[in-house]
């Protein structure tokens, strides 16, 4: 871990080093019951937690000199960078109109019931992988999918969970996801190869989450054809097909082994063609400068948004080397070898334990992915697993399960959008989280998969 120079005393021993993250993780469950569990006041809470460490540090110079030399660490900072330019291509795309293009596509195909469930779970994946986002899918779809869905036929909470499932396989698949760069970056491995290692394990829960919400999606009943027609008529438009163009570019050189921020640029630039090509939008949408002096437009939005998620990266990360030089990663990695990880199955136990813990703690999965990822990488590097296989682990529990809590940020905006839908439109309402989680079936089918992997040692040899 560290030499004895660069080691970190603590008043109460290696136990001690533990008070910045306890910090964080306490303090975010209890931001969790209060219905606030925003982003803002993690990065508080991680800044309280280091502080209140500085105080149990036997030389509180040298604790702040590794303060800083913690945040200089470079999966943050690959994560960060990587996140700026994700962001600004993610923001363009989705001020783009992709969204009303692809109800577009299902309006056209006639979907209804069951069948237009099952569209809403595809055309969600679809969307994620292209941009990148489960949040800002849930949030898409929500407003317009949800509502057609309920005037088509289908099931009302089977299409919110086929929203928020097409969104967690996004999520989980999308080379330019948070979650997985997170989850690339912390095991040393390349994102196209955790990508295309991941294949096998998502296209079998998406594969059976899409039968299940054929069978499941339908009812009886709905509202009159024309009220669906103007619905639909009122949202669906197809003038942002086109932007699949750069989406596609960007999926392409990422898993065929093109380095991640170049597959960013490249889709970066691609829109900044297609856009204006098929009128679209124009370079001032993506960029300009305000008559205030401002800069505005949907790549500065896009890659702003994802600033404070940054902030709270470094500041994880600097708090989990705060473990690793007081010396308490090092006794949990000899207990976990004394205890459970004592073979590679073992170790993927231990790794699957950990994220899931951490993901039940902490409502948003990729700072459960950023505190337990240098635990993982530890324990794959000992024990000979496969960096694809550590990444995958994380990265499938953490868009399996957490999609499925009442106080993840996906389910608690979408219950603020059905809000606000049931306000415009009579035949609408809110559904309960109780009557949504039997029907997210690609995260209720993908957690069992991955323990069955772990169990059998199905992909374990090349992720």
């Amino acid at each position: 871990m560290f030499s004895s120079e660069e080691r970190v005393g603590f008043r109460g021993g290696p136990w001690a080093s533990v008070i910045p993250l306890a910090t964080f993780v306490v303090g975010t469950a209890i931001l969790v019951v209060l219905g606030a569990p925003a982003v803002e006041g993690m990065i508080l809470l991680a800044m309280l937690g280091i502080s209140l460490g500085m105080g149990l540090a036997r030389s509180v110079s040298k604790y702040s000199e590794r303060v800083f030399s913690l945040m200089a660490n470079r999966v943050a900072t690959v994560a960060v960078v990587c996140w700026l330019w994700a962001g600004a291509f993610s923001g363009i795309l989705a001020d783009s109109g992709l969204v009303e293009a692809i109800v577009w596509v299902g309006a056209n195909l006639e979907f209804s019931g069951g069948l237009f469930t099952v569209a809403t779970f595809f055309s969600a994946a679809l969307f994620a992988v292209s941009v990148g986002t489960g949040l800002g899918t849930v949030v898409g779809f929500t407003a317009v999918m949800f509502p057609a869905g309920i005037v088509l036929g289908a099931h009302p909470a089977a299409v919110m969970g086929a929203i928020y499932s097409g969104a967690a396989f996004g999520d989980n698949l999308a080379p330019i996801s948070d979650t997985t760069i997170v989850s690339a970056a912390t095991q040393e491995a390349d994102v196209g190869g955790v990508v295309r290692s991941r294949l096998k394990y998502v296209t079998i829960a998406g594969a059976i989450a899409a039968v299940l919400f054929f069978v499941f999606g339908g009812q009886p009943g709905g509202i009159e054809a024309v009220q669906a027609q103007q619905l639909l008529e009122a949202t669906a438009d197809p003038a942002g097909l086109p932007m699949l163009i750069p989406a596609a570019l960007v999926f392409i050189v990422a898993v065929t082994g093109g380095h991640f921020l170049a597959a960013l640029t490249v889709g970066v630039l691609a829109s900044l063609v297609v856009g204006p090509l098929f009128g679209i939008f124009g370079m001032g949408e993506v960029f300009r400068v305000t008559l205030d002096g401002e800069i505005a437009g949907s790549a500065v939005d896009g890659a702003l948004a994802l600033l404070p998620i940054s902030i709270l990266t470094l500041l994880l990360v600097t708090a989990i080397g705060i473990m690793a030089a007081g010396g308490f990663l090092e006794m949990l990695m000899e207990w976990l070898e004394r205890s459970v990880a004592r073979t590679r199955r073992g170790a993927e136990a231990a790794i699957v334990g950990l994220i899931t813990f951490a993901n039940v703690c902490v409502s948003v999965n990729t700072v459960a992915m950023i505190t337990v990822g240098p635990l993982a990488n530890t324990l794959r590097k000992r024990h000979d697993i496969h960096k694809y296989r550590s990444a995958n682990l994380l990265d499938t529990i953490s868009c399996s399960f957490p999609y499925m809590l009442p106080y993840a940020a996906t389910i608690v905006a979408a219950d603020a959008i059905q809000r606000e839908l049931a306000l415009r439109y009579d035949f609408v309402q809110v559904i309960p989280w109780a009557q949504e989680v039997p029907f997210i079936f690609y995260g209720m089918v993908l957690f069992p998969i991955m323990i069955i992997a772990v169990t059998t040692g199905y992909g374990r040899e090349k992720g």
